[in-house]
């Protein structure tokens, strides 16, 4: 007679996951830092620049590493600021409201400032109250998810705010200056959350050992929890069927889990085995450019004014970055085109130098340029319009092995850096649900 009975587990052997992440940049190296945490996973990242970090990576100039392109932090960018804490770039954080400004006619007006807002030539006097009151609204009742998908952002803005104020100071700021495209394009539910997001009312920081300790710092760690990242890397095709990307040295990297991260333009490029309709879908996305230039002057251009939109000007925004944090030997600001960028892309630097700073002249004479550094890139955002919800990429896709993550996915909510690491962590958090 059986008495008693000893059952033994069999230990069964870990799976390695081997997963590949096309790209480096902060929503990438979140996904990687996530998955990380399972030592059994594989993880290679593959960049096609010589550094990771993207939009988010700097350069050296004046012995300081400084943003390529303008990038601040308020206090609801929780990721960014969770990161930053973690490699002690937080630290003594001078917390500060901005001012904006508009640029007309060669003069600007601080828009913040009732009497300055009056003095701003191009609008009525009651174009210019409904501006005001349409600010109160986005503040403290306009709720953007009661907005339907389909709406566009001319007729909501005609609803709320007028006619005349949506012509004259949205399709500035938001048609011409962003998207170059008309108001009745632009989808209402993106833009009233860019608005929602009360970013210029918010608290402005930003580190001052600047941004790149986070993206080295990053780095770092993944390269010794073991994650492979592999910059230079050209990547000629994807085999979505044999699970196999293939690099122009000629090497094929087998994966068991694909997340693009890279603009879907790219990835349509090199990838093979796509469903023809998901495909067609993702064709329709479009990019708006940017093209940049980040410059130093002796003295500020307007003291105090943060944050300055150009009206009927080539260039569209210039950031004053000492504002925020004025350690540099110099002033430091950037400029920057988005709305029409496309038709600079392929100038030379020296050329947009030229046509970017005659811009800056206008407005402030005796502006002394002390050094200025041009950037380019060719998918700064996606062209939010108002089918973008119908065709737009999600973190997952009619491929089981194949994920999407970044700005492309995160609909719709305001593009950037803060977005794009909460992307990373919860496509993650999807594959990690998914697999064993």
């Amino acid at each position: 007679m059986l008495i008693g009975a000893v059952f033994i587990k069999k230990q069964l052997p870990e799976y390695t996951m081997k997963i590949v992440i096309l790209g480096a940049g902060l929503s990438g190296m979140a996904a990687a830092k996530s998955l990380a945490e399972h030592k059994s996973n594989e993880i290679t990242i593959l960049e096609k620049a010589p550094y990771a970090g993207g939009l988010a990576s700097s350069f050296h100039m004046e012995g300081e590493e400084i943003p390529k392109f303008y990038h601040h932090i308020v206090r609801s960018n929780k990721f960014t600021i969770a990161e930053l804490e973690r490699f002690g770039l937080m630290k003594d954080a001078d917390w500060k409201k901005i001012k904006v400004s508009i640029g007309i006619k060669n003069k600007v007006y601080n828009i913040q400032n009732p009497f300055e807002l009056l003095k701003l030539p191009g609008a009525s006097l009651w174009a210019k109250f409904r501006f005001g009151l349409f600010g109160l609204y986005t503040l403290f009742i306009m709720n953007p998810n009661n907005i339907p998908d389909e709406m566009n952002a001319k007729d909501w803005l005609y609803k709320f705010c007028g006619k005349e104020a949506t012509d004259f100071f949205w399709w500035n700021l938001y048609g011409r200056n962003k998207f170059n495209i008309p108001l009745d394009q632009i989808a209402a539910k993106q833009f009233a959350h860019r608005l929602w997001e009360k970013e210029v009312y918010d608290d402005f920081t930003f580190p001052k050992k600047g941004l790149q300790l986070m993206v080295d710092g990053m780095e770092k760690e993944l390269v010794e929890k073991g994650v492979n990242i592999r910059l230079k890397q050209k990547i000629i095709g994807i085999n979505l069927t044999n699970k196999t990307v293939s690099l122009e040295t000629g090497e094929k990297i087998k994966y068991d889990v694909l997340i693009n991260s890279i603009p879907v333009p790219e990835f349509l490029k090199v990838q093979k085995g796509l469903p023809e309709d998901y495909k067609a879908n993702l064709e329709k996305l479009r990019y708006c450019p940017a093209v940049g230039m980040c410059f130093a002057t002796k003295e500020f251009l307007k003291p105090g004014v943060y944050w300055i939109n150009l009206f009927g000007e080539r260039i569209q925004v210039i950031m004053q970055h000492s504002v925020l944090i004025d350690k540099y030997k110099n002033k430091v600001s950037w400029l920057i085109r988005y709305g029409g960028a496309a038709e600079d892309l392929g100038k030379s630097d020296e050329e947009i130098r030229k046509l970017y700073l005659a811009d800056i002249k206008k407005y402030f004479p005796t502006a002394e340029i002390v050094w200025d550094k041009v950037f380019k890139e060719k998918y700064a955002e996606p062209v939010y319009d108002k089918d973008y919800v119908k065709y737009a990429p999600t973190y997952t896709t009619p491929v089981d092995s194949l994920y999407m993550t970044g700005i492309q996915v995160t609909f719709p909510k305001i593009r950037n850096q803060n977005v794009a690491l909460e992307s990373g962590y919860k496509v993650a958090e999807i594959i990690k649900a998914r697999l064993p």
